[in-house]
C-alpha cells in the first residue's frame, strides 16, 4: 500500500489535476501520470508511443509493477465487491496458441473456463519477464460521480490456479436460457465473467478494509488563469533546461 508521504503526494495530485479546466474526470492515462508522481519514478511522454504490456507504472530499483486501473463507482465502501475489465481475451480466436485447438463456444464452461484463465496467465508471466518486474500488483483509483471522494487499493497480481474456479453460464433473465457471460467461481463466489459477445474478462475485487479514503473540494481555475500558470512554468522550465524545439512567446 502507500505511506503517509505517498498518501499526501496523492491527495495533492488529485487536487492539482481536478484544478484543470480541461480534465473532466481522472482516467487513463491521467491517473498513470499521478501514480508516477506519487511513487517519484520516471514518467514517459504518451506521444511516444503506449506499451500494450500489463504493467503501465514499474519502479526498475525494486522491480515493482503495478497494472493501474480508474473505476467510478456510485459508493465507495470497505467491504462491498466491484467489477472491472482486466482483459480482451478473445480465446477461441487463439485456441491453437492456448493449447486447445478443438475448443469453441459450444465447448465446456470448464474448458472455455481453462483456456480464459490460460489466456490471463500468459499475459501476467510474459509482461512480468519484459518488463523486469518481481513483485507483481494492481492498483486501483475508484472514484464518485461528482469527483470529491476517491479511494485507492492495492491488490496482489499473481497468476490464476485455473483447478480452483467452477464455470458456468449466467441465466438470461428474459429467456431462462445460457446467457451471454461465463462465470468462475471460487466457493460459490463469482470472481470472473467472460462475455463471449465483446470477449472481455472482468475480475470481481472487494475493497479491503484498509482502503484510503481521500475526500477533496472541487475547486477548479479559471481557463485563461490556468493557461496564463501553465506557461509561466513551462517558461520558467525552459530557462532551467533550453529547448531549442520548445516556442513559448506568443
Amino acid at each position: 500500500m502507500l505511506t503517509e508521504n505517498e498518501i499526501s503526494r496523492l491527495r495533492k495530485a488529485i487536487i492539482a489535476t481536478i484544478a484543470s479546466p480541461v480534465i473532466g474526470s481522472i482516467e487513463d492515462y491521467a491517473w498513470e501520470a499521478i501514480f508516477h508522481y506519487v511513487k517519484d519514478i520516471s514518467l514517459s511522454d504518451p506521444a511516444l508511443g503506449r506499451s500494450k504490456l500489463l504493467y503501465d507504472a514499474v519502479d526498475m530499483a525494486t522491480q515493482t509493477g503495478w497494472s493501474l486501473k480508474s473505476l467510478q463507482l456510485n459508493n465507495i465502501n470497505p467491504g462491498s465487491t466491484f467489477f472491472f475489465v482486466i482483459q480482451r481475451a478473445d480465446v477461441i480466436k487463439k485456441a491453437v496458441q492456448l493449447g486447445f485447438p478443438d475448443l469453441t463456444e459450444r465447448s465446456s464452461p470448464q474448458e472455455l473456463g481453462a483456456a480464459i484463465i490460460k489466456h490471463w496467465n500468459d499475459k501476467i508471466i510474459t509482461s512480468k519477464s519484459a518488463q523486469n518486474v518481481t513483485n507483481s500488483y494492481e492498483g486501483i483509483l475508484l472514484k464518485t460521480i461528482r469527483g470529491t471522494i476517491y479511494a485507492y487499493c492495492e491488490y496482489l497480481l499473481e497468476p490464476l490456479n485455473s483447478d480452483a474456479f467452477s464455470w458456468a453460464w449466467t441465466v438470461d433473465r428474459i429467456t431462462g436460457k445460457d446467457g451471454a457471460g461465463l462465470q468462475g467461481s471460487i466457493a460459490g463466489k463469482a470472481e470472473l465473467v467472460w462475455y463471449k459477445n465483446q470477449k472481455q474478462l472482468f475480475r470481481a475485487r472487494t475493497i479491503p478494509l484498509d482502503v484510503v479514503i481521500i475526500n477533496i473540494e472541487r475547486v477548479r481555475l479559471e481557463p485563461d488563469r490556468y493557461v496564463e500558470t501553465m506557461i509561466a512554468a513551462l517558461r520558467e522550465q525552459y530557462n532551467n533546461t533550453p529547448n531549442e524545439n520548445l516556442e513559448l512567446d506568443t
